[in-house]
């Protein structure tokens, strides 16, 4: 039904927390560009780490 009491994996975290670095740094690039990058780079680590645990999530 709904997943109010489900606790999110450690793959769904990540990816959600991987979207909002990408989501904020994307926004930020026309103001400022060095804070883009900073998000980018945050991103990037976790999308690195996201393919070491083999994450189903990354390739969807």
């Amino acid at each position: 039904m709904f997943r109010i009491f489900e606790n999110k994996t450690k793959e769904e975290r990540l990816c959600a927390k991987y979207c909002s670095l990408m989501q904020r740094a994307y926004k930020i690039a026309l103001i400022d560009k060095e804070k883009s990058d900073k998000l980018n780079s945050r991103a990037k680590k976790i999308l690195e780490e996201l393919k070491r645990m083999n994450c189903r999530l990354v390739e969807a």
